[in-house]
């Protein structure tokens, strides 16, 4: 692929954390740029809008890294030390070399009704604001997770665009922020119809061949096969250790990633597709020999079944991913204009990431796996973690990774491989607090897991090998500098805070109940337990929970709100804990099922009528509790424990919209607060 084709732009504007003394803008560009911002107050009156500029300076962070892909993070900071709040501000970016200058105007990008257009109404520029809680005002958010570019349904993300056309002037009915809480991208589960361009994508924004065989000399044996449609899984699970079920494509070189990302987040890779006729249909690339067939030696009656097989699950792939170009040009104007903050999940990198100690382990002393979980944590930094907290990307890291993409491009790494490796796996913290009213607290419940304790679960005990068993989500350390970021934003004690979990903390019982009623059976079978139902759950580890509890209660918010996703689910439920020094904590749990990976298709109505059923054949209160082994415990009102207990909980799950206590389909999640009270919906 022709590198010219690349257009100055690749994505964003995007904009990340915001406080009212600064705000950071992230954009991707093809050459490298001086980029200033011009930020306006935008006073509306009945006449007109009037757009006062606001004096302030532009700090820009670039990296390079590939010839054809800078990264940049803007920091604009008002020279009055504080922007307006609860006010609306526009701002519009200035790109400058030494050969062409241009703004997002000469892009394009600011005229109205255009489908290209990342502003609202009839405003001049794409714009934010930074609340200020008061009486009058409630603070709203939006969140999600799990968005597959292939997944089944509508993608939700691009609803968010629509809250935002309905009320982009009326700052009480605006999100206040947006949080992405894991999978934005499934870096092992890729289309077909879309790996050849990803392949092809990445190698010119790189602008050279990432040299694998010196990772792992074995990929010497591969090297026709390895960027062919279908011919990684092999190499997935053989070389690399990794346990994803569907990594025929799975992304290993960071322009992969990088391609894949900006596939997610902006049109350009999907217009430039498009008009260099980029496209093949599955008859053009197999002709063209794109595909790995495994039967080559087999009959043709097999050879045939195989070719069917491929096209059938190719095409299939291609509906599910014929919605994306169009959605991508309303998830960009949503990104430019709403502050955005970002948590990895497993599927972002691999799936099943660190699900216990011997997988990591393995992956580990893999050259492979190591290289593909160091890859796809650097493409988080780069796409992702840069602007949620980009503080704490200081010292030594920033100018390491300029030194190993540096020599990438250069094409040879072998004097700063090492330290990159080591760089980017050590890193810490990739956890953090958004500078949101009320504070949010993002949890990395991936890189900083404790596997130590043996959870006393009996049918766990039973099924798994020894290692194998369901660890801490999050260790003592993460608590600690969780504390700390928390006392440095100004959270103090009886402030209500937000969690945000990958993976719920209080699960839907009946599901989590189901998966261990069937590990018998499964096990029997010879299947592996633990990556087959992801039992990673935070009730599979009751040592990890209590201590989880133990912390929030010792933070002791007026109010707590956990937000996940990862379970392809909503349900909202609410949980009072009685502790056995008699202190009480209550813990409202929000679950978002995906926002484009409907999981359940058919089988979705019958999940709903079965919880109904049991809704209605139970008790209102799901009572459990945790003895002293941290075994957690069944039981109703009147066997709650007096004495010998570590926590006691009575747990309740509300409806959705009067229906049903879960909800299947795609959605995007909306939480409001209020003075006195908390609301939530799920946006289908």
């Amino acid at each position: 692929m022709n590198p010219d084709l690349f257009p100055a732009l690749l994505a964003g504007p995007m904009i990340r954390r915001l406080e009212s003394s600064q705000v950071y803008i992230w954009v991707a560009t093809s050459k490298d740029y001086e980029i200033t911002a011009e930020v306006y107050e935008i006073i509306s009156s009945e006449e007109a809008d009037n757009y006062t500029k606001l004096a302030s300076a532009t700090d820009t962070s670039t990296i390079q890294f590939g010839k054809n892909l800078f990264i940049h993070l803007l920091k604009i900071t008002p020279n009055s030390n504080k922007f307006p709040t609860n006010q609306i501000i526009g701002y519009n970016l200035h790109f400058q070399n030494k050969k062409e200058q241009f703004d997002l105007e000469m892009l394009g990008l600011l005229k109205n009704n255009n489908p290209q257009s990342i502003v609202y109404d009839s405003l001049k520029y794409p714009t934010f604001f930074i609340p200020e809680k008061s009486s009058e005002f409630s603070a709203k958010f939006l969140f999600g997770s799990c968005r597959k570019l292939h997944g089944e349904g509508e993608d939700l993300l691009a609803k968010g665009d629509q809250l935002l056309v309905d009320n982009s002037r009326d700052i009480s009915n605006r999100p206040d922020a947006l949080f992405l809480m894991g999978d934005q991208i499934y870096a092992d589960d890729v289309a077909d119809p879309i790996f050849y361009l990803i392949n092809q994508f990445g190698k010119a924004l790189m602008g050279v061949n990432e040299d694998l065989v010196t990772v792992d000399k074995r990929l010497a044996n591969y090297s026709s096969a390895l960027h062919k449609i279908n011919a990684r899984k092999d190499i997935i699970k053989d070389m690399a250790s990794l346990s994803t079920r569907k990594g025929s494509n799975h992304l290993i070189e960071f322009g992969e990633f990088a391609a894949m990302y900006l596939l997610a987040w902006s049109p350009i890779l999907w217009e430039i597709a498009q008009e260099g006729n980029l496209y093949e249909s599955f008859d053009n690339g197999f002709e063209k020999g794109h595909f790995h067939l495994k039967l080559t030696r087999a009959t043709d009656k097999l050879k045939k079944l195989e070719k069917t097989q491929l096209q059938n699950r190719f095409t299939e792939q291609e509906k599910l991913i014929n919605g994306c170009p169009t959605a991508t040009y309303k998830i960009r104007r949503l990104l430019a204009n709403i502050p955005t903050y970002m948590i990895f999940d497993d599927h972002d990198i691999t799936d099943d990431l660190n699900i216990n100690a011997d997988w990591k382990e393995k992956v580990t002393q893999s050259p492979l796996g190591k290289h593909i979980v160091a890859n796809g944590l650097a493409a988080f930094f780069a796409f992702q973690g840069w602007g949620n907290e980009p503080q704490v990307f200081k010292d030594a890291f920033i100018p390491g990774v300029k030194e190993y993409f540096k020599d990438l491009c250069g094409g040879n790494t072998e004097a700063s491989y090492k330290e990159w490796i080591a760089l980017i796996m050590e890193h810490q913290p990739w956890h953090f607090v958004a500078p949101t009213n009320p504070r949010a607290v993002f949890l990395d419940t991936r890189t900083l897991r404790e596997y130590d304790d043996k959870p006393n679960t009996t049918i766990i005990e039973q099924l798994v090998k020894e290692r194998a068993y369901p660890p801490q989500l999050v260790n003592e350390d993460e608590y600690k500098s969780i504390t700390k970021q928390l006392q440095s934003s100004g959270w103090v004690e009886r402030d209500p805070l937000i969690i945000i979990s990958p993976t719920p903390v209080i699960g839907f019982d009946l599901i989590e109940k189901a998966i261990l009623q069937f590990l018998p059976t499964i096990e029997i079978l010879g299947a592996h337990v633990q990556t087959i139902f992801d039992v990673e759950a935070w009730r599979y580890n009751g040592k990890g929970l209590t201590n989880f509890l133990n912390q929030l209660s010792e933070w002791n918010p007026g109010n707590t709100v956990v937000l996940s996703g990862d379970v392809h689910y909503s349900f909202s439920a609410t949980a009072n804990f009685t502790f056995s020094d008699e202190k009480e904590m209550s813990v409202k749990q929000i679950t978002a099922s995906p926002l484009k990976n409907m999981s359940f298709k058919n089988f979705g109505t019958l999940m709903k009528i079965t919880t109904a059923l049991k809704q209605v054949l139970q008790q209102e209160f799901i009572y459990r509790f945790c003895d002293l082994s941290y075994l957690i415990q069944d039981t109703d009102k009147k066997s709650l424990p007096i004495e010998d207990f570590l926590w006691k909980e009575q747990l309740h799950y509300a409806q959705i919209e009067g229906k049903s206590i879960i909800e299947t389909d795609n959605t995007l999640g909306e939480i409001t607060f209020f003075e006195d009270r908390v609301e939530n919906r799920f946006i289908k």
